[in-house]
């Protein structure tokens, strides 16, 4: 087990330096597209256009509290789709555990996301915000959008080997996600109630309330047990679908990829 973890850690690392290894920054630009979207959001909205604050905190930083666990989750299951034909080499070799590479893209996810949440620790700061203790629950929230994120990846990297437009469909996918997630508006400006219910049901909506909650507010995940039950049933169905998928596909990857 200790071994099977300092190989996957081994792979995350190495997943980072390779994934930008013909560019002159490397891994630094891992950090940079997330980072300008902030910079642009401050600029244009906070500076700009003076957005009012939302739930008593600045723009920004109800958005960014928002738009960094989405941004972990997105990569994670975009990274995680494409995992077994990036590394085709891997899956062909008889010994080898394909199921640790989704797990791989999850944890190289995870060193990137390290990051901007100190970012984020930073800003609220800077703008007064202590959350003090509550500010420990962002990792139960990352805990619920990695264990999410590694059943889809499951089921989707599965996919991808035997229909190549997976990947491309997913893209397409996260991007509606992302205007479907609390991320840049406030679901108390909704006033439709049929569409208030459809939105209510998207898994992404409860980690990312949940961060933006304890961050802003000092919230819990204990003051939502129905969406936090809700959410867990649902993750546990795609968790145990994604791996079933997975392993009985699994004998055919080296053939396919």
């Amino acid at each position: 087990m200790e071994s099977k973890i300092k190989k996957v850690m081994a792979l995350a690392k190495n997943d980072i330096r390779q994934r930008y290894a013909n560019s002159l920054f490397g891994a630094v630009w891992a950090y940079v597209m997330p980072l300008v979207t902030l910079l642009v959001f401050w600029v244009v909205f906070q500076k700009g256009f003076r957005n009012a604050p939302v739930e008593g905190a600045p723009y920004i930083l109800w958005f960014a509290a928002a738009y960094v666990p989405w941004v972990f989750f997105a990569d994670a299951v975009t990274a995680g789709c494409g995992c077994l034909i990036e590394y085709s080499y891997l899956v062909k070799k008889i010994r080898f555990d394909v199921g640790c590479l989704p797990v791989v893209k999850l944890v190289s996810a995870y060193f990137v996301h390290a990051f901007f949440l100190c970012l984020l620790l930073v800003m609220a700061a800077a703008y007064g915000r202590f959350p003090g203790i509550s500010a420990l629950w962002i990792l139960y929230y990352d805990a619920a959008a990695g264990a999410l994120a590694l059943g889809l990846s499951w089921l989707l990297s599965a996919a991808a080997v035997f229909f190549k437009d997976t990947v491309q469909l997913l893209t397409v996918a996260v991007q509606i996600g992302f205007w479907a997630t609390p991320v840049l508006w406030d679901e108390a400006a909704l006033t439709d109630e049929g569409v208030r219910r459809v939105l209510s049901m998207n898994p992404a909506r409860y980690f990312v309330n949940g961060c933006r909650g304890c961050l802003l507010e000092g919230t819990g995940p204990f003051e939502r047990p129905l969406e936090a039950a809700a959410f867990w049933a649902f993750a546990a169905v795609v968790w145990i679908v994604g791996r079933a998928a997975f392993k009985r596909l699994s004998p055919f990857f080296a053939d396919e990829v």
